[in-house]
């Protein structure tokens, strides 16, 4: 898809990805989604009730999914975060509706559910519990070290266990928006190293501030429609090409690591 317009002069275009940072955003959360579906339908579990632990963003997009066949709760320490969940979820900060669930999801990363919180509530009448790998394929030794993914699994006592991880970037973390900001680099780059592409920018921001740090979740929204890429060349070029080609390299896959 090409939206263009006449830039400064008749001889250049002003070119705008069709995508915008929250279509990156979505279909990466999608990716996400379908390989977390296809393990717990794999499983034949009946689950009735489902909390997520962590809203941002993994969290978010497991909720509208689940939410069609599973009563959820996503559980956050961040009260400003349940605006940006839909309809049909509920919001808290209580840990022990852990103990409650038929499935589990730990969406929270590097310093987030302690493993203690996992041996306290995470019981043998929790069936399913599946972690997200905050590492990724491009994760330094530091990073790596302060993964206690397995901690969390071994302490659990559900009887099936997974672990889901997210690569393809070689990304430092498989965080959903630190691959949204390497797609857009990546697919800028290729764009500026074409021929007749005067410069571009891409929809980047530092996204968790606005939404941690300044609490604005109406910013936050906006800034996350805008274009994902728009860039100044001397003929028509497609920017959602360069996104889709990083796009395509994500791989998404949970681990059953059941004990």
């Amino acid at each position: 898809m090409i939206i263009k317009e006449r830039g400064i002069t008749e001889e250049v275009y002003t070119l705008y990805s069709g995508m915008g940072v929250e279509d990156i955003v979505n279909l990466i959360g999608n990716a996400k989604c379908e390989a977390t579906l296809n393990w717990v339908k794999s499983l034949d579990v009946d689950l009735e009730k489902t909390v997520i632990v962590g809203a941002y963003i993994t969290g978010l997009k497991l909720a509208e999914q689940f939410k069609e066949f599973s009563e959820v709760t996503v559980i956050d320490i961040h009260p400003h975060l349940k605006t940006l969940l839909g309809d049909d979820v509920h919001f808290t900060d209580d840990l022990t509706r852990i103990s409650d669930a038929d499935l589990v999801i730990d969406t929270t990363g590097l310093g987030g559910l302690s493993p203690e919180s996992v041996r306290e509530f995470v019981n043998s009448d929790v069936s399913v519990f599946l972690v997200e790998d905050p590492t990724s394929d491009g994760s330094d030794n530091s990073i790596i070290q302060k993964n206690n993914t397995m901690n969390r699994i071994e302490l659990a006592s559900s009887s099936h266990r997974g672990i889901l991880k997210t690569g393809g970037l070689n990304t430092k973390t498989s965080g959903t928006m630190t691959m949204t900001i390497e797609i857009l680099r990546n697919g800028l780059n290729d764009l500026l190293n074409s021929n007749g592409v005067l410069y571009g920018v891409a929809g980047m921001n530092f996204f968790e501030g606005v939404l941690f740090k300044e609490k604005n979740h109406q910013k936050f929204r906006e800034l996350m429609k805008e274009p994902a890429l728009i860039i100044s060349a001397l003929q028509p070029i497609s920017p959602d090409d360069a996104l889709e080609k990083y796009l395509q390299k994500i791989d998404s896959v949970v681990a059953d690591v059941s004990i």
